[in-house]
Protein backbone atom coordinates (compact mmCIF):
# COMPACT_ATOMS: atom_id res chain seq x y z
CA UNK A 1 0.00 0.00 0.00
CA UNK A 2 1.22 3.19 -1.20
CA UNK A 3 1.66 6.30 1.74
CA UNK A 4 2.89 9.82 1.09
CA UNK A 5 5.69 10.90 3.03
CA UNK A 6 3.62 14.41 4.51
CA UNK A 7 3.08 12.63 7.63
CA UNK A 8 6.08 11.42 8.69
CA UNK A 9 7.39 15.09 7.76
CA UNK A 10 5.18 16.38 10.35
CA UNK A 11 5.78 14.19 12.97
CA UNK A 12 7.56 16.04 15.15
CA UNK A 13 5.52 19.58 14.13
CA UNK A 14 2.97 17.39 15.76
CA UNK A 15 5.06 16.46 18.89
CA UNK A 16 4.83 20.02 19.73
CA UNK A 17 2.10 22.07 21.52
CA UNK A 18 0.73 22.92 17.97
CA UNK A 19 -2.27 24.59 18.37
CA UNK A 20 -4.64 24.94 15.32
CA UNK A 21 -5.46 28.45 14.26
CA UNK A 22 -7.94 28.95 12.28
CA UNK A 23 -7.05 30.91 8.81
CA UNK A 24 -9.63 33.12 6.94
CA UNK A 25 -10.11 32.41 3.34
CA UNK A 26 -9.93 35.02 1.00
CA UNK A 27 -10.94 32.64 -2.22
CA UNK A 28 -13.20 30.11 -2.09
CA UNK A 29 -12.60 26.67 -0.65
CA UNK A 30 -13.69 23.65 -1.78
CA UNK A 31 -14.09 20.35 -0.64
CA UNK A 32 -15.44 18.18 -4.07
CA UNK A 33 -17.24 20.94 -5.09
CA UNK A 34 -18.84 21.74 -1.46
CA UNK A 35 -18.23 25.18 -0.27
CA UNK A 36 -15.90 25.21 2.90
CA UNK A 37 -14.55 29.37 3.11
CA UNK A 38 -16.31 29.49 6.51
CA UNK A 39 -14.09 28.16 8.93
CA UNK A 40 -16.41 25.95 11.04
CA UNK A 41 -15.09 24.31 14.75
CA UNK A 42 -16.61 20.43 15.26
CA UNK A 43 -16.93 18.78 18.56
CA UNK A 44 -16.74 14.47 18.33
CA UNK A 45 -17.36 12.06 21.70
CA UNK A 46 -15.74 8.79 21.18
CA UNK A 47 -15.86 6.00 23.26
CA UNK A 48 -13.49 4.27 24.82
CA UNK A 49 -10.40 4.95 26.90
CA UNK A 50 -7.58 7.69 26.39
CA UNK A 51 -4.20 7.31 25.44
CA UNK A 52 -1.06 9.24 26.57
CA UNK A 53 -0.12 10.53 22.99
CA UNK A 54 -3.58 11.21 21.64
CA UNK A 55 -3.26 15.05 21.45
CA UNK A 56 -0.30 14.96 18.99
CA UNK A 57 -2.77 12.48 16.78
CA UNK A 58 -5.05 15.00 17.20
CA UNK A 59 -3.02 17.82 16.26
CA UNK A 60 -2.01 16.17 13.14
CA UNK A 61 -5.68 15.21 11.88
CA UNK A 62 -5.95 18.94 12.60
CA UNK A 63 -3.77 20.28 10.39
CA UNK A 64 -5.41 17.72 7.37
CA UNK A 65 -8.82 18.54 8.32
CA UNK A 66 -7.59 22.51 8.08
CA UNK A 67 -6.35 22.26 4.81
CA UNK A 68 -8.81 19.57 3.40
CA UNK A 69 -12.36 21.17 4.34
CA UNK A 70 -11.40 24.70 6.64
CA UNK A 71 -12.37 22.73 9.72
CA UNK A 72 -10.61 21.97 13.48
CA UNK A 73 -12.44 18.79 15.34
CA UNK A 74 -12.33 18.85 19.31
CA UNK A 75 -11.85 15.04 20.48
CA UNK A 76 -13.80 14.36 23.36
CA UNK A 77 -13.51 10.51 25.03
CA UNK A 78 -16.37 9.28 27.10
CA UNK A 79 -14.40 6.65 28.95
CA UNK A 80 -15.39 3.02 29.45
CA UNK A 81 -16.00 3.20 33.02
CA UNK A 82 -18.66 5.78 32.82
CA UNK A 83 -20.26 5.80 29.10
CA UNK A 84 -23.46 3.86 29.84
CA UNK A 85 -24.44 6.01 32.39
CA UNK A 86 -23.19 9.20 30.77
CA UNK A 87 -24.05 8.80 26.85
CA UNK A 88 -27.95 9.45 26.72
CA UNK A 89 -27.73 11.98 29.57
CA UNK A 90 -25.09 13.87 27.14
CA UNK A 91 -27.15 13.69 24.23
CA UNK A 92 -30.15 14.96 25.68
CA UNK A 93 -27.98 17.46 27.29
CA UNK A 94 -27.90 19.87 24.31
CA UNK A 95 -24.35 20.53 23.81
CA UNK A 96 -23.83 21.19 19.79
CA UNK A 97 -22.40 18.08 19.44
CA UNK A 98 -21.32 17.23 15.23
CA UNK A 99 -19.94 13.24 15.38
CA UNK A 100 -20.43 10.85 18.01
CA UNK A 101 -19.29 7.13 18.00
CA UNK A 102 -22.08 4.74 18.13
CA UNK A 103 -22.98 0.96 17.19
CA UNK A 104 -25.11 -1.68 18.22
CA UNK A 105 -24.06 -1.95 21.94
CA UNK A 106 -23.56 1.91 22.11
CA UNK A 107 -27.25 2.68 21.81
CA UNK A 108 -27.80 2.85 18.27
CA UNK A 109 -31.21 1.80 17.97
CA UNK A 110 -32.24 3.54 21.27
CA UNK A 111 -30.99 7.23 20.46
CA UNK A 112 -32.10 6.76 16.88
CA UNK A 113 -35.44 5.81 17.91
CA UNK A 114 -35.60 9.42 20.58
CA UNK A 115 -34.99 11.35 17.40
CA UNK A 116 -31.19 12.16 18.86
CA UNK A 117 -29.10 11.40 15.72
CA UNK A 118 -29.78 13.17 12.28
CA UNK A 119 -30.64 10.81 8.85
CA UNK A 120 -27.49 10.64 6.95
CA UNK A 121 -29.53 10.25 3.03
CA UNK A 122 -28.14 9.09 -0.24
CA UNK A 123 -27.83 12.68 -1.07
CA UNK A 124 -26.21 13.30 1.65
CA UNK A 125 -23.62 10.74 1.10
CA UNK A 126 -22.92 11.30 -2.45
CA UNK A 127 -22.69 15.42 -2.40
CA UNK A 128 -20.76 15.15 0.98
CA UNK A 129 -19.23 12.00 1.66
CA UNK A 130 -17.90 11.24 -2.07
CA UNK A 131 -14.58 9.27 -0.71
CA UNK A 132 -17.19 7.05 0.69
CA UNK A 133 -19.94 6.88 -2.00
CA UNK A 134 -17.01 5.37 -4.18
CA UNK A 135 -15.27 2.71 -1.70
CA UNK A 136 -17.89 1.51 1.02
CA UNK A 137 -20.23 -1.39 0.06
CA UNK A 138 -23.87 -0.59 -0.05
CA UNK A 139 -24.70 -3.67 2.02
CA UNK A 140 -23.32 -2.07 5.55
CA UNK A 141 -25.51 0.75 5.02
CA UNK A 142 -28.23 -1.96 4.65
CA UNK A 143 -27.22 -3.17 8.27
CA UNK A 144 -27.35 0.09 9.91
CA UNK A 145 -30.65 1.05 8.42
CA UNK A 146 -33.82 1.20 10.93
CA UNK A 147 -37.10 1.17 9.22
CA UNK A 148 -35.74 2.33 6.26
CA UNK A 149 -33.50 4.92 7.23
CA UNK A 150 -30.01 5.21 8.16
CA UNK A 151 -28.91 7.64 11.23
CA UNK A 152 -25.01 6.82 11.00
CA UNK A 153 -22.05 5.81 9.42
CA UNK A 154 -21.48 2.45 9.87
CA UNK A 155 -17.36 1.88 9.20
CA UNK A 156 -16.46 -0.54 6.59
CA UNK A 157 -15.02 -3.70 7.58
CA UNK A 158 -16.65 -7.14 7.29
CA UNK A 159 -16.39 -9.01 11.14
CA UNK A 160 -17.09 -12.20 12.70
CA UNK A 161 -19.05 -12.99 15.23
CA UNK A 162 -16.77 -14.85 17.48
CA UNK A 163 -15.42 -13.72 21.06
CA UNK A 164 -12.00 -15.54 21.43
CA UNK A 165 -9.53 -15.90 24.70
CA UNK A 166 -6.17 -15.21 25.24
CA UNK A 167 -4.59 -16.74 28.23
CA UNK A 168 -1.06 -16.83 29.97
CA UNK A 169 0.37 -19.92 27.78
CA UNK A 170 3.44 -20.10 31.28
CA UNK A 171 0.36 -20.69 33.79
CA UNK A 172 -1.27 -23.45 31.72
CA UNK A 173 2.10 -25.21 31.06
CA UNK A 174 2.96 -24.41 34.86
CA UNK A 175 0.11 -26.40 35.75
CA UNK A 176 0.48 -29.17 33.25
CA UNK A 177 -2.62 -28.53 30.98
CA UNK A 178 -2.92 -28.83 27.72
CA UNK A 179 -3.49 -26.91 24.57
CA UNK A 180 -7.40 -25.45 25.40
CA UNK A 181 -10.26 -27.29 22.80
CA UNK A 182 -13.32 -26.39 25.31
CA UNK A 183 -14.81 -23.99 27.60
CA UNK A 184 -14.45 -26.88 30.27
CA UNK A 185 -10.76 -26.87 29.67
CA UNK A 186 -10.77 -22.79 30.21
CA UNK A 187 -12.67 -23.23 33.34
CA UNK A 188 -10.43 -25.32 34.44
CA UNK A 189 -7.65 -23.01 33.89
CA UNK A 190 -9.11 -20.70 35.56
CA UNK A 191 -9.75 -22.58 39.10
CA UNK A 192 -6.12 -23.34 38.93
CA UNK A 193 -4.78 -20.00 38.39
CA UNK A 194 -7.43 -18.98 41.31
CA UNK A 195 -5.97 -22.15 43.64
CA UNK A 196 -2.55 -20.71 42.62
CA UNK A 197 -1.28 -18.15 45.29
CA UNK A 198 1.97 -18.06 43.68
CA UNK A 199 0.71 -17.52 40.17
CA UNK A 200 1.81 -13.50 40.36
CA UNK A 201 -1.81 -12.63 39.15
CA UNK A 202 -4.41 -11.22 41.38
CA UNK A 203 -7.83 -12.92 39.59
CA UNK A 204 -7.65 -15.56 37.31
CA UNK A 205 -10.45 -12.91 35.36
CA UNK A 206 -10.49 -9.35 36.60
CA UNK A 207 -13.91 -8.94 35.77
CA UNK A 208 -15.08 -5.27 35.34
CA UNK A 209 -18.64 -4.12 35.96
CA UNK A 210 -20.57 -6.93 34.67
CA UNK A 211 -20.10 -10.53 32.73
CA UNK A 212 -20.92 -9.54 29.36
CA UNK A 213 -18.14 -11.06 27.40
CA UNK A 214 -18.34 -13.86 29.57
CA UNK A 215 -22.18 -14.43 28.79
CA UNK A 216 -21.31 -14.17 24.53
CA UNK A 217 -18.29 -16.66 25.47
CA UNK A 218 -20.20 -19.67 27.51
CA UNK A 219 -23.79 -18.59 26.94
CA UNK A 220 -24.36 -16.58 23.27
CA UNK A 221 -21.75 -18.07 21.03
CA UNK A 222 -21.92 -21.33 22.92
CA UNK A 223 -25.36 -21.98 22.04
CA UNK A 224 -25.15 -20.70 18.26
CA UNK A 225 -27.62 -17.88 19.41
CA UNK A 226 -27.46 -14.73 17.45
CA UNK A 227 -28.95 -11.38 19.26
CA UNK A 228 -32.16 -9.11 17.52
CA UNK A 229 -31.66 -6.21 19.08
CA UNK A 230 -28.85 -3.78 20.79
CA UNK A 231 -29.48 -5.04 24.72
CA UNK A 232 -29.27 -8.24 23.89
CA UNK A 233 -32.59 -9.51 25.21
CA UNK A 234 -33.83 -11.48 22.83
CA UNK A 235 -32.20 -13.81 20.52
CA UNK A 236 -32.25 -17.39 18.71
CA UNK A 237 -30.81 -20.20 18.02
CA UNK A 238 -29.25 -21.10 15.17
CA UNK A 239 -29.96 -24.14 12.88
CA UNK A 240 -27.56 -25.66 10.45
CA UNK A 241 -29.59 -25.88 7.00
CA UNK A 242 -32.37 -23.93 7.97
CA UNK A 243 -32.95 -21.21 6.00
CA UNK A 244 -36.33 -19.53 7.21
CA UNK A 245 -36.56 -18.38 10.39
CA UNK A 246 -40.16 -16.80 11.73
CA UNK A 247 -40.67 -14.35 14.73
CA UNK A 248 -41.76 -17.15 16.53
CA UNK A 249 -38.43 -18.41 17.04
CA UNK A 250 -36.96 -15.41 18.78
CA UNK A 251 -37.11 -15.67 22.77
CA UNK A 252 -35.94 -13.73 25.45
CA UNK A 253 -32.86 -14.99 27.17
CA UNK A 254 -33.30 -14.22 30.49
CA UNK A 255 -36.42 -16.50 30.47
CA UNK A 256 -34.48 -19.84 28.97
CA UNK A 257 -32.74 -22.12 30.66
CA UNK A 258 -29.82 -21.31 28.59
CA UNK A 259 -29.04 -18.65 30.61
CA UNK A 260 -29.80 -20.52 33.86
CA UNK A 261 -27.54 -22.74 33.16
CA UNK A 262 -24.97 -20.02 32.29
CA UNK A 263 -25.56 -18.41 35.94
CA UNK A 264 -24.80 -21.58 37.66
CA UNK A 265 -21.19 -22.20 35.91
CA UNK A 266 -20.23 -18.46 36.52
CA UNK A 267 -21.63 -18.66 40.34
CA UNK A 268 -19.03 -22.18 40.71
CA UNK A 269 -16.45 -19.79 38.66
CA UNK A 270 -16.84 -17.34 41.38
CA UNK A 271 -17.23 -18.93 44.55
CA UNK A 272 -13.72 -20.51 43.43
CA UNK A 273 -12.81 -17.02 43.57
CA UNK A 274 -11.54 -16.51 39.34
CA UNK A 275 -13.18 -12.88 39.85
CA UNK A 276 -13.44 -10.38 42.66
CA UNK A 277 -16.54 -10.73 43.96
CA UNK A 278 -16.81 -7.01 44.30
CA UNK A 279 -16.36 -7.23 40.56
CA UNK A 280 -19.67 -5.14 39.65
CA UNK A 281 -17.60 -1.74 41.26
CA UNK A 282 -14.43 -2.54 39.12
CA UNK A 283 -13.46 0.60 36.97
CA UNK A 284 -10.24 -1.22 35.87
CA UNK A 285 -10.91 -2.52 31.85
CA UNK A 286 -10.63 -6.52 31.69
CA UNK A 287 -7.87 -5.18 29.03
CA UNK A 288 -5.94 -3.09 30.99
CA UNK A 289 -5.83 -6.08 34.01
CA UNK A 290 -4.20 -8.73 31.51
CA UNK A 291 -2.18 -6.34 29.95
CA UNK A 292 -0.39 -5.60 33.27
CA UNK A 293 -0.17 -8.93 34.37
CA UNK A 294 -2.99 -8.64 37.24
CA UNK A 295 -5.01 -11.21 35.34
CA UNK A 296 -4.56 -14.54 33.12
CA UNK A 297 -7.68 -14.28 31.02
CA UNK A 298 -8.96 -12.17 28.52
CA UNK A 299 -12.10 -12.51 26.21
CA UNK A 300 -12.79 -10.66 23.13
CA UNK A 301 -13.14 -10.32 19.32
CA UNK A 302 -10.04 -12.00 17.26
CA UNK A 303 -9.04 -8.60 16.36
CA UNK A 304 -8.23 -7.09 19.86
CA UNK A 305 -7.28 -10.46 21.25
CA UNK A 306 -4.58 -10.74 18.57
CA UNK A 307 -3.27 -6.90 19.09
CA UNK A 308 -3.28 -7.91 23.28
CA UNK A 309 -1.39 -11.21 22.60
CA UNK A 310 1.01 -9.10 20.32
CA UNK A 311 1.56 -6.48 22.67
CA UNK A 312 2.45 -8.82 26.31
CA UNK A 313 4.77 -10.93 23.48
CA UNK A 314 6.59 -7.56 23.46
CA UNK A 315 6.64 -6.48 26.67
CA UNK A 316 6.69 -10.00 28.52
CA UNK A 317 7.31 -12.61 26.00
CA UNK A 318 7.78 -15.32 28.85
CA UNK A 319 4.15 -15.11 29.42
CA UNK A 320 3.43 -16.86 26.55
CA UNK A 321 0.29 -15.64 25.25
CA UNK A 322 -2.15 -17.79 23.31
CA UNK A 323 -5.00 -17.28 21.42
CA UNK A 324 -8.23 -19.93 21.67
CA UNK A 325 -11.53 -20.17 19.61
CA UNK A 326 -13.17 -22.52 21.84
CA UNK A 327 -16.54 -22.50 20.12
CA UNK A 328 -15.41 -23.38 16.92
CA UNK A 329 -18.35 -25.97 16.54
CA UNK A 330 -20.78 -23.53 16.72
CA UNK A 331 -22.16 -21.14 14.03
CA UNK A 332 -19.97 -17.75 13.05
CA UNK A 333 -21.76 -15.05 11.68
CA UNK A 334 -19.98 -12.52 9.20
CA UNK A 335 -21.21 -9.17 9.09
CA UNK A 336 -20.03 -5.63 9.03
CA UNK A 337 -19.19 -4.61 12.38
CA UNK A 338 -21.41 -2.12 13.37
CA UNK A 339 -19.11 0.62 14.70
CA UNK A 340 -19.58 3.86 13.46
CA UNK A 341 -20.33 7.62 13.82
CA UNK A 342 -23.64 9.54 14.10
CA UNK A 343 -24.64 13.35 13.75
CA UNK A 344 -26.45 14.03 16.67
CA UNK A 345 -29.39 16.61 16.13
CA UNK A 346 -27.77 19.25 18.19
CA UNK A 347 -25.59 19.83 15.24
CA UNK A 348 -24.97 23.42 13.67
CA UNK A 349 -22.45 21.89 10.99
CA UNK A 350 -24.10 18.24 9.76
CA UNK A 351 -22.04 19.16 6.23
CA UNK A 352 -18.97 19.83 7.34
CA UNK A 353 -19.29 17.27 10.16
CA UNK A 354 -19.53 14.27 7.07
CA UNK A 355 -16.86 16.00 5.60
CA UNK A 356 -14.35 15.59 7.94
CA UNK A 357 -15.52 11.55 8.60
CA UNK A 358 -15.35 10.91 5.06
CA UNK A 359 -11.93 12.03 5.52
CA UNK A 360 -11.18 10.20 8.70
CA UNK A 361 -12.42 7.00 7.01
CA UNK A 362 -10.72 7.26 3.49
CA UNK A 363 -7.63 9.95 3.65
CA UNK A 364 -4.71 7.48 3.75
CA UNK A 365 -2.20 9.26 5.82
CA UNK A 366 -4.87 10.56 8.60
CA UNK A 367 -6.20 6.94 8.74
CA UNK A 368 -2.93 5.59 9.72
CA UNK A 369 -2.23 8.10 12.35
CA UNK A 370 -5.81 7.22 13.40
CA UNK A 371 -6.10 3.73 13.35
CA UNK A 372 -2.39 2.83 14.13
CA UNK A 373 -0.49 6.06 15.26
CA UNK A 374 2.27 8.46 13.36
CA UNK A 375 4.87 6.34 11.24
CA UNK A 376 8.45 6.08 12.55
CA UNK A 377 7.10 7.61 16.28
CA UNK A 378 4.58 4.96 17.02
CA UNK A 379 4.83 2.43 14.15
CA UNK A 380 7.24 1.52 10.91
CA UNK A 381 5.53 1.28 7.65
CA UNK A 382 7.13 -1.64 6.53
CA UNK A 383 8.15 -2.11 2.75
CA UNK A 384 5.89 -5.68 2.38
CA UNK A 385 2.48 -3.36 3.03
CA UNK A 386 2.48 -4.37 7.37
CA UNK A 387 3.51 -2.62 10.01
CA UNK A 388 5.53 -2.97 13.27
CA UNK A 389 5.81 -1.50 16.54
CA UNK A 390 8.60 1.24 16.94
CA UNK A 391 10.02 2.95 19.70
CA UNK A 392 6.72 5.11 21.62
CA UNK A 393 4.02 2.12 20.98
CA UNK A 394 2.95 2.17 24.09
CA UNK A 395 1.36 5.40 24.06
CA UNK A 396 -0.81 4.96 21.29
CA UNK A 397 -2.55 1.74 20.37
CA UNK A 398 -3.76 -0.33 16.83
CA UNK A 399 -7.49 0.37 17.00
CA UNK A 400 -7.44 2.91 19.25
CA UNK A 401 -10.92 3.61 20.41
CA UNK A 402 -11.74 6.63 18.79
CA UNK A 403 -10.69 5.20 15.24
CA UNK A 404 -13.50 2.28 16.17
CA UNK A 405 -16.22 3.85 13.90
CA UNK A 406 -13.32 4.63 10.94
CA UNK A 407 -12.36 1.01 10.24
CA UNK A 408 -11.66 0.77 6.49
CA UNK A 409 -11.26 -2.73 5.05
CA UNK A 410 -9.04 -1.43 2.31
CA UNK A 411 -6.96 0.52 4.70
CA UNK A 412 -6.34 -2.04 7.14
CA UNK A 413 -2.44 -3.33 7.38
CA UNK A 414 -1.36 -6.66 9.17
CA UNK A 415 1.12 -6.52 11.78
CA UNK A 416 3.85 -7.86 10.87
CA UNK A 417 4.31 -10.14 13.67
CA UNK A 418 0.87 -11.22 13.42
CA UNK A 419 0.04 -14.29 15.66
CA UNK A 420 -0.28 -17.42 13.04
CA UNK A 421 -3.35 -18.33 15.76
CA UNK A 422 -4.78 -15.24 14.23
CA UNK A 423 -4.54 -15.62 10.78
CA UNK A 424 -5.52 -19.35 10.86
CA UNK A 425 -8.58 -18.38 12.77
CA UNK A 426 -9.77 -15.66 10.51
CA UNK A 427 -9.26 -18.12 7.33
CA UNK A 428 -11.31 -20.50 9.06
CA UNK A 429 -14.05 -17.83 9.75
CA UNK A 430 -13.95 -17.14 6.00
CA UNK A 431 -14.30 -20.90 5.02
CA UNK A 432 -17.21 -21.71 8.21
CA UNK A 433 -19.55 -18.24 8.87
CA UNK A 434 -22.39 -18.05 7.59
CA UNK A 435 -24.84 -14.67 6.53
CA UNK A 436 -26.82 -13.90 9.69
CA UNK A 437 -30.94 -14.05 9.11
CA UNK A 438 -30.71 -10.93 10.56
CA UNK A 439 -28.17 -9.25 9.41
CA UNK A 440 -29.69 -6.36 8.17
CA UNK A 441 -32.65 -6.12 10.52
CA UNK A 442 -32.95 -3.38 13.10
CA UNK A 443 -35.27 -3.09 16.18
CA UNK A 444 -36.36 -0.02 16.34
CA UNK A 445 -37.48 0.94 20.02
CA UNK A 446 -39.48 3.98 18.65
CA UNK A 447 -43.06 2.48 19.38
CA UNK A 448 -41.58 1.20 23.10
CA UNK A 449 -39.57 3.73 23.86
CA UNK A 450 -40.92 4.19 27.87
CA UNK A 451 -41.46 0.19 28.38
CA UNK A 452 -37.82 -0.43 26.83
CA UNK A 453 -35.96 1.98 28.88
CA UNK A 454 -37.67 0.83 32.07
CA UNK A 455 -36.74 -2.77 31.00
CA UNK A 456 -33.36 -1.51 30.76
CA UNK A 457 -33.26 -0.12 34.09
CA UNK A 458 -34.37 -3.63 35.63
CA UNK A 459 -31.63 -5.19 33.59
CA UNK A 460 -28.80 -2.97 34.94
CA UNK A 461 -30.12 -4.06 38.47
CA UNK A 462 -30.48 -7.67 38.35
CA UNK A 463 -28.78 -9.39 35.55
CA UNK A 464 -25.06 -7.87 35.71
CA UNK A 465 -25.11 -9.91 39.07
CA UNK A 466 -26.09 -13.13 37.47
CA UNK A 467 -23.55 -13.23 35.17
CA UNK A 468 -20.67 -13.32 37.47
CA UNK A 469 -22.14 -15.55 39.81
CA UNK A 470 -22.89 -12.91 42.64
CA UNK A 471 -26.42 -13.75 44.25
CA UNK A 472 -26.72 -17.11 46.38
CA UNK A 473 -30.41 -17.96 44.80
CA UNK A 474 -30.32 -17.93 41.04
CA UNK A 475 -33.85 -19.14 40.38
CA UNK A 476 -34.97 -16.72 43.11
CA UNK A 477 -33.30 -13.66 41.37
CA UNK A 478 -34.63 -15.13 38.28
CA UNK A 479 -37.60 -15.34 38.86
CA UNK A 480 -37.56 -11.65 40.31
CA UNK A 481 -35.42 -10.06 37.66
CA UNK A 482 -38.53 -11.41 35.31
CA UNK A 483 -41.45 -10.29 37.06
CA UNK A 484 -39.99 -6.95 37.57
CA UNK A 485 -39.06 -6.98 33.75
CA UNK A 486 -43.00 -8.05 32.79
CA UNK A 487 -44.29 -5.25 35.25
CA UNK A 488 -41.85 -2.82 33.25
CA UNK A 489 -43.14 -3.69 29.71
CA UNK A 490 -41.06 -6.75 28.61
CA UNK A 491 -44.32 -8.40 27.24
CA UNK A 492 -44.83 -4.84 25.44
CA UNK A 493 -41.18 -5.18 23.97
CA UNK A 494 -41.80 -9.10 22.95
CA UNK A 495 -45.06 -7.91 20.73
CA UNK A 496 -42.86 -5.01 18.90
CA UNK A 497 -40.11 -6.98 18.08
CA UNK A 498 -42.30 -9.91 16.80
CA UNK A 499 -44.19 -7.28 14.47
CA UNK A 500 -40.66 -5.92 13.25
CA UNK A 501 -39.11 -9.52 12.48
CA UNK A 502 -42.52 -10.76 10.78
CA UNK A 503 -42.29 -7.72 8.49
CA UNK A 504 -38.66 -7.87 7.74
CA UNK A 505 -38.73 -11.43 6.58
CA UNK A 506 -41.79 -10.53 4.24
CA UNK A 507 -40.15 -7.49 2.84
CA UNK A 508 -36.90 -10.34 1.98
Amino acid sequence: MKRTHRIVSLALAAMTAFAAVPVMAEETKEYYGNDVSEHVELTLYYVGNEYGDEQMIFDYVNEVMEEKINATINFKALSMSDYATNYSLLLAGGEAIDLIYTSGWCFYADEAGKGAFNEITDELIEQYMPQTLESQNVASYEQGKIDGKLYYMPCSKLGFGHPCVVIRGDLREKYGLDELETLDDLKEYMMAVAADEESGVTYAYNASLDGKKLQDLFASTGNSLITVDSNNYFFYQYEEGKTEYTAEDVFCLYESDIFKSFAEEMKELAAAGTWSMSSINNQTTVQDSFLNGTSAVFIENLGTCGNVANSIAQSNPDWNPEIYDLNLDQVSTAAYDGDGYAVPYTSENMERALMALDIMKNDPDVYVAMRYGIPDYHITLNEDGTWSQAENYGTWSYGAAVSWGLKNTTLEMDQDNTFPTVIELMNTYKEISVDSPTVAFSFSTTNVADAWASVSEVYTQYIPLLQLGLVDDIDGWLAEFNSMAEAAGMEELKTEIAAQLTAYYESR
